[in-house]
């Protein structure tokens, strides 16, 4: 995962030294413990997934193809030019509509916080 690789790189820079088994284990393991304990102490954050996922979603489809554009410099109005555009058009546009979404259903089916008191479905 990149959060993991993110880490790793890191360490050598703070300690100039490669990163042992023993930490990365560590590392990982505090990551999985930290997104547990954050998932049982804020269980709303369920209901706010889609919000946060919506307004991630040009880093992984808009962000490359305006990128590539500004790096390769094709043809204007060329074929390519063209494609990568319209991909990355198309992917604004469709991330503004998941954003919408994901708000209007927040707002119509609310927020419910209950931190520390799980639902019992028995």
């Amino acid at each position: 995962m990149v959060v993991f690789d993110n880490f790793e790189v890191r360490y050598p820079c703070k300690k100039n030294r490669s990163c042992p088994l023993l930490v990365r284990t560590c590392i990982r393991v505090g990551y999985g413990g930290l997104a547990f304990f954050l998932s049982v102490t804020f269980p709303f954050l369920r209901s706010l997934a889609p919000l946060v996922g919506s307004a991630t979603l040009p880093l992984t489809f808009a962000y490359p193809c305006f990128t590539w554009i500004a790096m390769k410099k094709p043809r204007p109005n060329g074929l390519v030019w063209f494609i990568n555009m319209g991909l990355g058009c198309f992917a604004v546009v469709l991330t503004v509509l998941i954003v919408i979404a994901a708000a209007w259903t927040l707002t119509d089916k609310g927020l419910k916080g209950n931190s520390y008191k799980p639902l019992c479905q028995i």
